[in-house]
């Protein structure tokens, strides 16, 4: 009997020791998944370089760059913050890229400036390739942080069933691949915010630090995170202080709890937040986001006026501040004081002017000053597979459950998402989904919680596991179906014709389709043509045959290539000059039927001479 008893203390004893190294190889199991998949990503983001063609604005921040590498200066485009342009100028000025001496308004024109550097050394196509691929670590970052804050808040399998989706979403393939700053600003913001509910939990030195570099770097990544930190700060506060109030309205009784979210000190936990302590941490923080900011502008410094790009005569009126901040501004812009990182305070003037611009937007078929209210809301449920959007409702659920049982983090991606959304609705710039990119990460994140819930279904086990498999089968023929190109991916929403949904920004047409043109017109041995088209390009260095630009209203003749963009909203690049037409300029194509659709933003048509009068 007691060598029985000892047997099975043995066992046990062994049963227990096993446990861990099972545990840890589930773990490295999961991990080596989540790498496979975004390994399959990279690979697929890596193939579209050599037939999507340059992105509109891939010039401008490929001259910004190398401006900045090269001479020390950021002056040609400080509208955007330096970030992601030295990732993108790094493979280029390693390369042998350098500033080009250019004179007159060639000078100033970033996509002159840009298109030079690219054709500097006669591989154009090499150059391009080498920009976006500095882009490819913050894909990486993204994925990395999809997966250890979906794994820290509802576990392995949902964390690889994020990163499944994430990998997958065409919209997010699509400004990984280019070299843009986008990709760069959703990656740190989501990293930002990640950050922050790790030190609303802490509140320690450690969390302190790092929250203050993943700020540092994503205001360093673009503007958009003056606005959407904030507003994704304040809805986890908020989530924080109403997740206990939730759970004693309606308690459950589960032994998922954590034991971090059990405290014995049952005062509120926004007094033990305000003390003296946390007073030091933020302020530590602060000095590491203003030391990474500067760091990132070169430590440079400026006058005030000229950063404001301000005449000596000229003055602000400030009326959009209160009186005694207008008066103040006003004294300070007079004084004119040196200031840090002067090209920061240009990039801020000129986002704000630009948004209060009011410039024209175009959804649903109509173009109207200042966008729409629900204009990346609904970007959201046409650019995004509509199994991701399916996914979303089970995740929420999940989330809902997790609140009662007094886990606030579980709800922070959530909360981040609906925040930005929300923050989004007054903006009067609505030039496309690429600048809430940060979104769909956080929604990877709750749909890979919606994954772990169908998979872990006590009643219906069998169903939730079926209609999961079914879902995730049709997200990948979704991204297979994006094959690549997925700038124009819409879901089946959209309809047949996206581009009467969504046409600028990049959401459908950003100049990917100039490759398959040229060899279209290749193979068709075309020597002149006509061109409306949405690009950045110097087509005169790609090798295209002899072409006109049409004046608005004015019917042409033989080979004509035209962008749906320009078509639908008047938009395209008219060399030296962006000069926008009126929508309907180009309705008389209306009488003809192209003879090729290339790729799917271009209309190419052949019009007889006889007939273009008519």
């Amino acid at each position: 009997m007691r060598a029985a008893t000892n047997g099975r203390r043995e066992e046990e004893a062994r049963d227990s020791s096993e446990q861990p190294l099972k545990s840890r190889k589930a773990f490295l199991a999961y991990v080596a998944l989540a790498t496979l998949l975004a390994a399959i990503a990279i690979v697929r983001i890596v193939f579209s370089y050599s037939h999507t063609a340059q992105a509109f604005d891939e010039p401008a921040h490929v001259g910004a760059a190398i401006q900045l590498l090269d001479k020390g200066t950021y002056t040609l485009d400080p509208v955007h913050p330096p970030l992601s342009r030295i990732a993108i100028g790094i493979p280029l000025y390693v390369a042998g890229a350098r500033y080009p001496n250019l004179t007159g308004p060639d000078a100033q024109d970033y996509n002159v400036v840009g298109d030079v550097i690219l054709n500097q050394s006669g591989h154009y196509l090499r150059r391009l390739i080498l920009a976006r691929l500095g882009n490819l670590p913050f894909f990486v970052l993204g994925c990395l942080v999809v997966f250890l804050w979906t794994r820290s808040e509802f576990g392995d399998f949902a964390a690889v069933a994020a990163v499944a989706l994430f990998t997958t979403l065409p919209i997010v393939l699509a400004f990984s691949s280019l070299a843009y700053t986008d990709m760069a600003a959703a990656s740190t913001q989501a990293a930002a915010c990640w950050a922050f509910a790790i030190w609303l939990d802490r509140r320690n030195t450690r969390a302190t630090l790092w929250m203050g570099l993943a700020v540092g770097l994503a205001l360093l990544a673009k503007e958009t995170s003056c606005l959407f930190l904030p507003a994704c700060f304040l809805s986890m506060v908020i989530v924080r202080w109403l997740v206990p109030h939730f759970k004693k309205t309606f308690p459950v009784q589960s032994n998922e709890i954590r034991s971090d979210d059990i405290r014995s000190d049952k005062a509120p936990w926004y007094r033990k937040t305000v003390n003296k302590k946390t007073v030091k941490q933020m302020a530590l923080a602060v000095a590491v986001v203003c030391v990474v900011v500067w760091a990132g502008y070169g430590f440079s410094v400026g006058h005030l006026r000229e950063s404001l790009q301000l005449s000596p005569d000229s003055t602000i009126s400030f009326h959009h501040l209160p009186g005694p901040a207008r008066k103040i501004a006003r004294e300070v812009v007079e004084y004119d004081p040196r200031v840090p990182a002067p090209a920061l305070l240009t990039g801020v003037r000129t986002a704000w002017f630009l948004n209060q611009g009011s410039p024209p937007s175009y959804l649903l078929g109509r173009i109207k000053n200042g966008g729409w209210w629900y204009f990346f809301l609904l970007g959201v449920g046409v650019k995004a597979p509509i199994p991701f959007l399916i996914l979303l409702i089970p995740g929420l659920l999940a989330i809902r459950r997790a609140a009662m049982e007094g886990r606030w983090g579980a709800m922070a991606p959530a909360a981040c998402a609906l925040a930005i959304l929300l923050v989004t609705m007054p903006v009067k710039y609505n030039a496309g989904m690429r600048h809430v990119l940060v979104v769909f990460p956080l929604l990877a994140i709750v749909a890979g919680c919606g994954c772990s819930y169908l998979w872990h279904l006590r009643a219906g086990r069998a169903w939730g596991r079926a209609a999961l498999i079914a879902l995730l089968f049709w997200q990948l023929v979704s991204t297979v179906r994006a094959s690549h190109d997925t700038i124009a991916y819409f879901n089946e929403f959209a309809g047949s014709d996206p581009s009467k949904v969504l046409a600028s920004g990049c959401d459908f047409d950003c100049g990917q389709d100039l490759f398959a043109l040229l060899r279209e017109l290749q193979t068709r041995h075309v020597s002149h043509a006509n061109f409306a088209l949405w690009t950045s390009a110097d087509m005169s260095a790609m090798g295209f045959p002899q072409f006109d630009i049409p004046e608005p209203y004015q019917p042409v003749t033989g080979w004509f290539a035209i962008s749906l963009r320009a078509w639908r909203f008047g938009d395209f690049r008219r060399h030296p000059f962006h000069e926008p037409y009126p929508p309907d300029a180009f309705d008389w194509l209306e009488q003809y039927q192209p003879v090729a659709r290339v790729g799917k933003t271009i209309l190419l048509y052949y019009i007889p001479e006889n007939t273009a009068n008519q």
